[in-house]
């Protein structure tokens, strides 16, 4: 493949922060975990009282201890509006809007120029308030497995907030969140449709084969099984037969790599963007418009009380 731009802003990052952060290599301490299955079934969440918009706190158990996951009610339009559920990427704080500081949601649902037609609630996932907070806690793989599942019984949790509001529910997410959109979708469900954008079923291949792998302890590197076991769920994904999910990828994404999560999806249809993962997080047009066009396939009496 020809050295481009979108490639070019994947690849020097990444380059940078293994220079940086060489000591604290992703799953540096050890490389196994419970499957997800015994992980949703062995997290407790201290689940909060809502009340309307807000930033909302959800104290979560778990084997490997503590987890901090949180979310925010950011805009509630009414009852009778779809609720889209929308999970962050990695590295991503998505309660604070800085400038020069990415943050996904608030470019894709509330920078536009028009309302989005929808109540919007974010998931921001544990240890996400700073890049060293995430690397000090991801020396174990069954850390990283668990923040996914912590995440994905979040989001349940909102699916069922909402749905006692009587309004059709999107779950959407990117990169992270968009791992995180189809694990939810492979072991739950529930939600009307499943809007993953830069993500497949195959989150090991991130870290042992694509440019991120330098950010990744060379035990877990040269033990792809192990992360393979623990983290891919694309059986789980494809016994899932309802036609509710409609993925985005970018064909330069040095990170998400496209050939390898588009075989992911199977026979499943998924929208291709001209862009890498860097280029095409920042890319809020286009992902505003896959989600938004797609909110009309929630069927009605979903929508309508």
């Amino acid at each position: 493949m020809a050295l481009n731009r979108h490639i070019l802003m994947d690849s020097l990052p990444v380059n940078l922060a293994s220079r940086l952060f060489w000591k604290t290599k992703l799953f540096r301490n050890s490389q196994d975990s419970l499957p997800y299955e015994k992980l949703f079934s062995s997290i407790e969440l201290k689940w909060p009282q809502i009340k309307g918009e807000g930033f909302y706190e959800v104290p979560a158990q778990a084997p490997q201890g503590e987890f901090d996951p949180a979310f925010q009610v950011a805009r509630w339009r009414g009852d009778h509006y779809p609720t889209v559920i929308y999970h962050h990427g990695n590295n991503e704080r998505p309660f604070n809007h800085w400038p020069l500081v990415r943050n996904t949601f608030h470019d894709i649902f509330l920078a536009g120029s028009e309302p989005f037609p929808a109540n919007l609630i974010v998931v921001r996932a544990p240890f996400h308030c700073s890049f060293r907070s995430y690397l000090k806690h991801m020396g174990h793989l069954s850390t990283f497995s668990t923040l996914m599942a912590v995440s994905v019984k979040v989001i349940e949790n909102l699916r069922n907030y909402a749905v006692k509001k009587s309004s059709g529910v999107t779950v959407s997410g990117i990169s992270l969140g968009g791992w995180i959109t189809n694990l939810h979708r492979a072991y739950f469900n529930s939600a009307d449709i499943y809007l993953p954008l830069l993500a497949g079923t195959a989150p090991a291949d991130v870290f042992t084969h694509s440019v991120y792998r330098k950010l990744t302890d060379r035990k877990a590197r040269n033990n792809p099984e192990a992360l393979e076991k623990a983290l891919d769920f694309k059986q789980a994904f494809a016994a899932r037969q309802n036609n509710n999910v409609f993925p985005l990828l970018a064909r330069y994404d040095q990170l998400i790599r496209y050939d390898k999560q588009k075989a992911s999806y199977g026979d499943i249809p998924v929208a291709v963007i001209e862009r890498g993962h860097v280029t095409g997080s920042m890319a809020a047009l286009e992902l505003r418009r896959h989600i938004r066009d797609h909110l009309a396939l929630i069927p009605a009496k979903s929508i309508n009380k």
